[in-house]
């Protein structure tokens, strides 16, 4: 396998999306359990996270006795919700809009005494919940062979369950008109309700077979959408691998092939597709040149250490000392990187589970080696102390005094069953806590740390300096969120930009990069930085390029996505070396 091809339209359609936000937004407010009718979507992993968050499936209002109960994007009968009011339970509807227009239309039909068709999966929740709408004088037929067993009416409809294959519901159509063609038309309606993001990823997958050897189809095996695709795949000569997970991947059956398509059903979150894709580029880099496939390795394990991150901390403190003193600190930048390596990791070992759903590669590195990482953290720690102490006694005391404060970041400070007028238990969970508070502890280490206990550390270059470090640090932090908002919303983690959501997240990251840059551009121009600071500004356009790609892009952001929005610190400080140097 030497390519592989993503289709566009993968991972969360509309409704599921507005069905999993409006979940977490519960959970996020609610005091009381929280239940859904059936799983929230037909996907394991996100049920099973939802679980941990307290969103309880159950298969039917029996089993609800109190709190908030969840009509899924499915839908339901007008029975079930009936008896869900009756029980006086709150009631979140998360009806996919374009399943309640499906509601609407046969209710509508059906009491024009329409004889109501729908063209779907028997016993399917979707269906179940459209027949409750349609009444009795409706039928639920699997394709359209089944419409020559249709019987004599003198008015009909048909409509399809949103998930279904527009050649099946065409061909249903066609079939349905010629066997009433003695009808007028108005009485023979047949209305396409199967939803656009369906459509669209189906007809993705018959152009992609145009140019693939084999699809890999990420989804719930009790998805109907998923199936449907796997069904669109093989129809058109081609091998399709439905897989739940990248442990199901066939890496025999995969590694022959040249190009290999890769799309998603509707339920399938970002995540998962991501780590599929990761799984597959992994199996591509078989075939790939010896050095390629070395450099490949060795640049993931930097990245999944955070030393990448670490040198990009290091040569960022390089170029501000420069720009500040006009000098290299060597010391101040090997404080920098044993701090920002040290806490990166601390940071990360705290949630080795979510990181081994979201980020498999390092999760399960960080799960497996918790212990030796600590204690490796505790001495990168230690050794940027050393390193401080080597610049004056005042930067190791500033330098203790933050790291205390970062290592106290994720520490609870109270139960959480206790009230208090403070309702949040720690620091991490106050939202969009973990970008503002990383801008400025990376803008405190930088510029604050070398300078501690020096003649003019307060002068008003230092603090333009500190201003620009911290909305440097700042975009750089909200672009890395896009990864996959929704898995951050699911675990808990909410950062900027899943409290702004994506537009106008986008929009204030091109206003901090705009006010950086004009700050930066500013001070060239007044002389109050010299040269090499236009390294700092070749970052902050390398930054810049980044945003549209990968806030806009998500799915297949991996670490190789890490690496190149990090990229915009090494930037920043080789060209400012550069330029200091020659």
């Amino acid at each position: 396998m030497n390519k592989i091809i993503v289709a566009q339209t993968a991972g969360f359609c509309m409704g599921v999306r507005r069905a999993v936000n409006l979940v977490l937004e519960q959970v996020e407010q609610a005091q009381e359990p929280i239940y859904t009718i059936g799983p929230l979507i037909h996907n394991p992993q996100v049920v099973e996270l939802l679980r941990q968050r307290g969103v309880i499936p159950v298969e039917s209002p029996a089993k609800i006795e109190r709190g908030m109960a969840v009509i899924r994007s499915h839908g339901v009968s007008p029975a079930v919700r009936k008896e869900l009011e009756l029980k006086g339970l709150k009631i979140i509807d998360a009806t996919c809009p374009r399943v309640a227009r499906v509601h609407r239309l046969v209710e509508k039909f059906g009491r024009q005494g329409f004889l109501i068709v729908i063209l779907g999966d028997p016993g399917h929740s979707e269906v179940e919940g459209i027949l409750g709408f349609a009444g009795e004088n409706s039928i639920v037929i699997r394709n359209p062979e089944e419409v020559a067993n249709l019987p004599e009416t003198d008015r009909i409809l048909l409509v399809a369950q949103t998930t279904q294959s527009q050649k099946r519901f065409a061909l249903a159509g066609d079939a349905l008109r010629q066997k009433y063609c003695g009808l007028a038309s108005d009485r023979v309606q047949v209305i396409n309700t199967i939803c656009d993001s369906t459509e669209r990823r189906q007809d993705e997958v018959s152009e992609l077979a145009q140019g693939v050897d084999a699809f890999v189809i990420v989804g719930g095996r009790q998805s109907a959408n998923t199936r449907r695709l796997q069904e669109i795949a093989e129809s058109c000569g081609r091998k399709a691998y439905l897989v739940e997970s990248e442990e199901e991947l066939l890496v025999g059956a995969l590694e022959p092939m040249g190009k290999v398509g890769l799309t998603a059903g509707a339920s399938t979150p970002n995540w998962m597709i991501r780590r599929v894709y990761e799984e597959l580029h992994r199996i591509s880099l078989k075939n790939r040149a010896f050095p390629l496939r070395i450099f490949y390795q060795l640049l993931r394990s930097i990245g999944i250490l955070n030393l990448y991150l670490g040198l990009g901390g290091a040569l960022l403190t390089a170029l501000v000392g420069i720009l500040l003193s006009g000098k290299i600190n060597p010391f101040a930048a090997l404080a920098t990187f044993f701090y920002v390596w040290s806490i990166h990791n601390f940071n990360l070992v705290s949630r080795p589970r979510l990181l081994e759903v979201i980020e498999p590669a390092r999760g399960k590195f960080f799960l497996h080696h918790r212990k030796a990482l600590v204690y490796l953290s505790l001495l990168g720690l230690l050794s940027g102390g050393i390193f401080s102490f080597l610049i004056n006694p005042w930067a190791l005391l500033f330098y203790a005094g933050l790291s205390i404060l970062s290592l106290l970041y994720q520490a609870q400070f109270r139960p959480a069953s206790q009230g208090m007028i403070f309702r949040f238990r720690s620091l991490m969970d106050i939202p969009g806590s973990k970008d503002l508070f990383s801008a400025l502890a990376w803008a405190a280490m930088i510029i604050l740390v070398p300078l501690s206990g020096k003649p003019g550390s307060h002068s008003f270059r230092v603090w333009l300096g500190f201003v620009l470090v911290f909305l440097f640090v700042l975009a750089r932090s909200m672009v890395q969120d896009f990864r996959d908002l929704q898995a951050d919303r699911i675990a808990g983690a909410e950062n900027l930009p899943t409290l702004l959501g994506a537009k106008r997240s986008r929009i204030m990251i091109h206003s901090l990069l705009s006010l950086a840059a004009l700050i930066l551009g500013l001070s060239l121009v007044r002389s109050w930085f010299s040269l090499p600071g236009a390294g700092l500004l070749a970052g902050l356009i390398w930054l810049w390029l980044c945003v549209p790609f990968f806030t806009r892009r998500p799915i297949i952001q991996g670490l190789r996505a890490e690496l190149m929005i990090d990229f915009s610190f090494i930037l920043a400080g080789i060209i400012g070396l550069l330029m200091k140097i020659f």
